[in-house]
């Protein structure tokens, strides 16, 4: 059964205290239950795909460092078929981060990038730090010789990923499918059917 890695989003914050400043402003109802897309597709493809979910430490003081060394904790559970990755925002960019740093265990056979952070760049003047995620985006090409197919999802109404950022990753990475939105912000859907339209899709090509 072929595996899918999705890496969720996450903040950053230069020290405790505007963590603490960002909490007391965050909206919060513990009476309602958000739905996800992630969760609807891994109901979706549970019969093909096994669909892995990593709760990443510290996801609203988040590190790169303390992601990889969670990240890589799943390597062992891999199987010997091709594996899909998928990130959203700062999971993207942990993504991204990783493969020019470092060679994937195994072939990776898709790499899906929603609402991508590459740098600094353009961000909100209150949420524009990313710590240790940032990286030498120059060197994002040579990830291509670790995946066969890389597909970029963007929306222009995304306020906390500027879309400039998915076009200058769509220069860095040519061959990339790039699936531009006009209206879905920041991917806070219920659904992705475009997203699981293009995991499936390609296996129904191959088989034909």
């Amino acid at each position: 059964m072929q595996q899918i890695i999705h890496i969720h989003g996450g903040e950053c914050f230069p020290d405790n205290n505007s963590f603490y400043e960002a909490l007391k402003a965050c909206d919060y109802n513990p009476l309602v239950e958000k739905k996800h897309w992630r969760d609807w597709l891994k109901q979706r493809l549970s019969s093909s795909y096994q669909m892995i979910i990593p709760q990443m430490p510290n996801g609203r003081m988040a590190s790169y460092k303390a992601r990889k060394i969670w990240f890589e904790k799943i390597f062992s559970y891999l199987n010997d078929e091709w594996t899909i990755l998928t990130g959203q925002s700062l999971g993207a960019m942990f993504l991204l981060k990783y493969l020019t740093e470092n060679w994937f265990p195994r072939k990776i056979k898709q790499l899906h990038l929603l609402g991508t952070l590459l740098d600094e760049e353009n961000l909100p003047a209150d949420n524009n730090y990313l710590g240790d995620f940032l990286f030498d985006t120059s060197w994002i090409p040579a990830i291509t010789k670790q995946i066969e197919y890389i597909y970029i999802y963007h929306s222009r109404d995304d306020e906390y990923c500027p879309y400039s950022h998915a076009e200058r990753l769509v220069k860095l990475l040519p061959n990339a499918e790039f699936i531009s939105f006009e209206d879905r912000w920041h991917f806070s859907q219920p659904e992705f059917p475009e997203l699981l339209e293009n995991i499936i899709g390609y296996n129904l090509l191959q088989s034909i």
